[in-house]
């Protein structure tokens, strides 16, 4: 018996609740901070860190939603034809990358209001780097068990 044979089977519907859980907390946050925002917020940040042109706060609804939407989608794929158990850690990745990405977007929407209200002028790349890092190592690590050979 090995440790995939004991965490497998729990190991994709934890993540699928975490990520969840994630997406939930990031809704919530984004109604909290939505009546104090801002008429017109940044839509955006350009790579030098200073704000996209501005827009109306409802726009700041618009990543929250496409992650549903995603999230939909992932939940429906795996739902409809579960992945092989080799596959399994994978695509619990991948939820967990969609978590990252909640909490991503919950930073990105206050760094737009603070743009929005003059506290800041711009955001550092190096700080916006530092946010997104887990994120992306979270996604390395899902290509190379992704690509990895099977035994």
């Amino acid at each position: 018996m090995t440790i995939e044979d004991v965490v497998g089977p729990v190991m994709l519907p934890v993540a699928v609740g975490i990520a969840i859980a994630a997406i939930v907390a990031l809704f919530w946050y984004v109604a909290r901070r939505y009546p104090t925002a801002p008429k017109r917020v940044p839509l955006g940040l350009r790579i030098d860190g200073r704000p996209r042109r501005l827009g109306a706060r409802r726009w700041l609804w618009l990543p929250p939603a496409v992650l549903v939407a995603v999230m939909t989608v992932l939940c429906t794929a795996v739902a409809t034809r579960p992945p092989p158990d080799e596959g399994r850690t994978t695509i619990a990745l991948v939820f967990l990358i969609m978590a990252e990405v909640a909490w991503f977007v919950a930073w990105t929407t206050d760094r737009q209001i603070e743009l929005a209200r003059g506290m800041t002028h711009r955001i550092p790349p190096a700080r916006t780097l530092r946010v997104f890092f887990p994120i992306l190592a979270t996604i390395v690590v899902a290509v190379v068990l992704a690509i990895r050979p099977t035994q």
